[in-house]
């Protein structure tokens, strides 16, 4: 037989969404090929993302369908990313990809100061705009402000800078055009841009003949743009100090004059900390009440983005997503310094002493640059001083990258400038006025004697050499990296600290006072006569800098970070912003460290874990329907600091929570029934200082058995239902649980009514005591990220031994404890082979009065010290020290007291039940609004 030739292999892809055709000037088009920095998967990440966000949010409404939107046009929804993580890419990609959906305005808010609009309309301009400045362009869309303007160093009145030509306006949109603004986020700026919208572009969009929609993207949304309802609510509604920026930004679609009955608007919050933005109430006009979305960041891990179909809504998606070209293109967040790079001590434990403590920082960054320097082979920041290039491109790639160390020595401005006096004193120069006079020139750099101070004693320099090759190599085992990183000898690297680092390294003071840094510099600069070209200023810099370093403003080489700041009250969305060392380090990771005390290294390690619970459920809400995320917070840190009167609702039941609801003993009591069958099981009495005390089952339940028995109970004055409070709390829940491994036996939680919200739900309720010990079986499988552990303030289930969870799980105890009444006479516990004594507990209108029974802490040896440690006598047990807690030991087990209480007039007995926890559970906090935690504050 005649061979055949092999054909080649074909392949089929099957889109969810058939691509869009790509013109070559499509806005997509044009701004993918700007994103030459991202690899590959990046881009194909930041394009999924952005088409994501575009087809379930912004498009999700049909703008001819206005049933879908609220009475006015609009729609609000959220997008979470991570600090220094490439929101911005996200919200240029979104806007390219509108633009070319047909949108009509695209409005991006783009920072509370100066400096920062700027810097977002220099990107917005570079990326999403590109292409050279001609007709072309101009004809294109309409930009506002135009560059003359927006980048001038000339100041212009702000009805100027949002000036919208009528004539342009209307030729735009009628052609389709987009409009394009970058607004700063400020009162007086929004004024303007408010007003320049209704004299200008209102009446263009009534004309159209058909509907209009403009899009608003409000970068870092949680700074500025919160609105208080609680506080606001006693304010004066003329004179109250009442926040401007939000109503500013809602009368952008929707001003008190009116908008157009065709436009409809679509307002995106942008944030990394979207605590006070979830916190805020519904009815605010930007709080996120239709669709919210969590952006995703590459590391070794998660679930793949799909290379092949970027419009694959239905992809599985997890928080991070596996990036092929290595570490050099993780995003090195929380999950790599707080938790995978331990072993590598990028987290240094302050000691008692600042001044050492800043002195070795200082010593381990200029250690890490002359490392870094002799890497990159090229001039270093000496000698880059006074070298002149002819191109800006030169004056980019021929010098070292930037390398930079921040110091937080407080929130106090005049602290930053004494903090930089300290190294500079430290280095040898003379005098603190010596030191300022420096600072204020912008010429702070560190002196000659530092160099002497060197050479008289190598050793503690010489040893971060050492620390860093040890950071390398725990590095290359926890990520695979190959091959390994080469590192100098300690001359090379002697040699370099003296001739180029330590003579180029500037201390620069950035914050809010005139006679500081306006931002770090890291782009060359052309002399205006001989148009040469100089490297950027800031090649080496130690920064000193407070709340003004907390937004926006990006550190580049950043490796070095002491963090002095303390605060009695911890805002876990404000100190995670002052997290600027997180971003795109992987390149040099192994010389990155994070200075600060141990009790500030536990927080951030806590709000990196709760951050990723409530991306976790964010993401649970994207794909499978998930309720709206818990906003979470811990035992000794608050969420936010944006929202008064926020709670903090706590989800176990705690230590010893007792079930006060209980049956009318008019008509008998099904949970009657359900003891009676129960205590079918062997059993045994309890004796104790001669007096019989009650009955025990001989052998205790599995967690999950002890939630079954508790889902058993049945109360005809409280029946709640699957939908409310607690359905969806514990849902939530229950879908962090599910992010982590799918649950064997869903749901947690079982209330008796299958159907609608039931009885409001009470602080102590059996069937949410049932779904927490299903919670804790589930745990015992799950690393959960956001839990806490009972007992144990500050420790995090998911950092937890798992193994040494489970060897160590209770068991619960079953008791029936006997009163002093009468014999119970009549019903299925009458037939027991034991007479139960009734109790004879105060009942008022179906709630007991009295919980507990007798305790005497006094007690001693042989004599009887209470209920709540019934089951220790039966097992002969040495009771617990009395302490400050009422959590039993972790690694003890429970018990679960059932009490049958009848009254002389009572027909029939009824059931009460207490249950008594050890510590080493899971745990979580929620901040709650101040209408829910005044709700759950009452419960009875």
């Amino acid at each position: 037989m005649e061979a055949v030739p092999e054909s080649p292999s074909l392949v089929e892809h099957v889109y969810f969404n058939p691509p869009a055709s790509q013109q070559a000037d499509s806005w997509w088009v044009r701004y993918k090929a700007q994103l030459t920095s991202l690899t590959d998967t990046a881009r194909a990440s930041v394009e999924a993302d952005s088409r994501y966000i575009l087809q379930r949010g912004i498009l999700a409404a049909d703008t001819a369908k206005p049933e879908e939107w609220s009475f006015r046009r609009s729609r609000t929804g959220l997008v979470m990313g991570s600090v220094q993580s490439g929101k911005t890419a996200s919200m240029l990609g979104v806007s390219a990809l509108a633009i070319d959906h047909g949108l009509d305005i695209i409005v991006v808010l783009a920072g509370t100061r100066l400096s920062l609009w700027r810097q977002t309309y220099e990107r917005l301009v570079q990326q999403l705009d590109s292409g050279e400045d001609g007709v072309q362009k101009i004809k294109r869309r309409l930009l506002c402000p135009p560059p003359g303007i927006a980048l001038s160093e000339q100041t212009h009145p702000l009805t100027t800078t949002y000036r919208l030509p009528p004539a342009q306006v209307r030729q735009r949109l009628s052609q389709g055009k987009p409009l394009i603004i970058v607004a700063m986020k400020q009162t007086d700026h929004l004024h303007a841009l408010a007003a320049s919208l209704r004299m200008n572009v209102f009446d263009a969009v009534k004309e159209l003949g058909r509907t209009a929609h403009m899009l608003v993207l409000d970068d870092e949304a949680d700074d500025g743009s919160i609105l208080d309802a609680v506080v606001e609510s006693s304010q004066d509604p003329i004179y109250g100090r009442l926040k401007q920026i939000p109503r500013a930004i809602a009368n952008l679609w929707d001003p008190p004059q009116g908008s157009p009955d065709n436009l409809f608007s679509t307002y995106i919050a942008y944030t990394a900390t979207p605590q006070a933005n979830l916190l805020q109430e519904d009815h605010n006009p930007l709080a996120p009440r239709d669709f919210m979305f969590s952006l995703r960041t590459p590391l070794d891990m998660g679930q793949s983005v799909d290379t092949t179909d970027p419009g694959n809504l239905i992809a599985p998606r997890s928080s991070t997503y596996p990036e092929p070209a290595g570490i050099r293109s993780y995003y090195t967040g929380g999950e790599v310094f707080y938790r995978r790079a331990a072993a590598a001590g990028l987290c240094v434990p302050t000691t008692n002493s600042a001044q050492q403590d800043l002195v070795d920082a200082v010593r381990g960054f200029l250690v890490a640059g002359a490392i870094r320097l002799h890497r990159s082979g090229k001039l270093g920041p000496a000698s880059a001083l006074t070298a002149q290039f002819d191109t800006e491109h030169e004056a980019l790639t021929c010098v070292a990258p930037p390398h930079s160390m921040l110091y937080h020595p407080s929130a106090g401005i005049l602290d930053h400038f004494r903090g930089a006096e300290d190294i500079l004193l430290w280095a040898g120069v003379r005098d603190r006025a010596t030191a300022r006079n420096l600072l204020h020139a912008g010429e702070a750099r560190l002196p000659e004697t530092l160099v002497n101070d060197l050479r008289a004693d190598l050793a503690p320099w010489a040893q971060w050499l050492e620390k860093y090759r040890a950071s390398a190599r725990a590095i290359e085992d926890e990520f695979d990296v190959l091959p390994p990183k080469t590192f100098p000898d300690w001359e090379t690297v002697e040699a370099l600290l003296v001739d180029e680092v330590i003579p180029g390294t500037r201390v620069a003071v950035v914050n809010s006072d005139p006679n500081a840094d306006d931002r770090p510099a890291y782009t060359p600069n052309q002399h205006s006569e001989t148009g040469k070209w100089r490297a950027a200023r800031d090649l080496s810099t130690i920064f000193v800098s407070g709340n003004v370093m907390a937004r926006g403003l990006t550190l580049e080489g950043m490796t070095t970070a002491l963090f002095q700041r303390s605060s009695a009250n911890p805002l876990a969305d404000t100190q995670m912003q002052m997290q600027r060392w997180f971003g795109y380090r992987g390149s040099y990771i192994e010389f990155c460290r994070v200075f600060a005390t141990s009790d500030q290294l536990a927080l951030f390690r806590a709000y990196h874990d709760v951050d990723e619970a409530v991306r976790t459920s964010i993401t649970e809400r994207m794909m499978r329907g998930a309720p709206e995320p818990a906003v979470l917070q811990g035992l000794n840190f608050e969420a936010t600091g944006k929202i008064a009167g926020v709670g903090n609702l706590p989800l176990s039941p705690g230590a010893r929570p007792f079930v006060t609801v209980i049956n009318d003993g008019e008509r008998p009591d099904p949970n009657a029934h359900v003891l009676a069958k129960l205590f079918a099981r062997p059993s045994s009495d309890l004796t104790v200082a001669n007096v019989l005390r009650g009955r025990i089952l001989d052998a205790p339940l599995e967690l999950t058995e002890a939630a079954e028995l508790l889902d058993r109970l049945t109360f005809a004055d409280y029946k709640p239902g699957s939908e409310g409070f607690h359905a969806d709390f514990w849902n939530g829940v229950e879908a962090r649980a599910h992010a982590v491994a799918p649950l064997p036996d869903p749901p947690l939680y079982r209330p008796p009514l299958t159907h609608g919200a039931g009885h409001p739900p009470r602080r102590t309720c059996p069937y949410a005591i049932a779904a927490y010990l299903r919670l804790w079986s589930a745990s015992l499988t799950r690393s959960i990220k956001g839990l806490f552990v009972t007992g144990h303030p500050g420790e995090l289930w998911s950092y937890a031994d798992l193994g040494r969870k489970r060897a160590e799980q209770p068991r619960f105890w079953v008791g029936i404890r006997y009163g002093d009444g009468a014999a119970v006479s009549n019903g299925p516990l009458a037939r027991l082979p034991f007479n139960i004594h009734a109790t004879r507990k105060r009942v008022d209108g179906g709630e007991l009065k009295t919980t507990w029974g007798a305790s005497d802490p006094t007690a001693g040896p042989g004599q009887y010290r209470g209920d709540v440690y019934f089951d220790y006598y039966h097992r002969d047990l040495p009771l617990p020290l009395t302490s400050n807690t009422a959590w039993r030991p972790s690694g003890s087990d429970g018990q679960i007291l059932f009490y049958v209480n009848q009254h002389t007039d009572d027909l029939h007995p009824t059931v009460a039940v207490g249950v008594c926890l050890p510590a080493g559970g899971p745990e979580q906090f929620s901040a709650t609004r101040a209408g829910v935690n005044i709700v759950t504050r009452n419960l009875p």
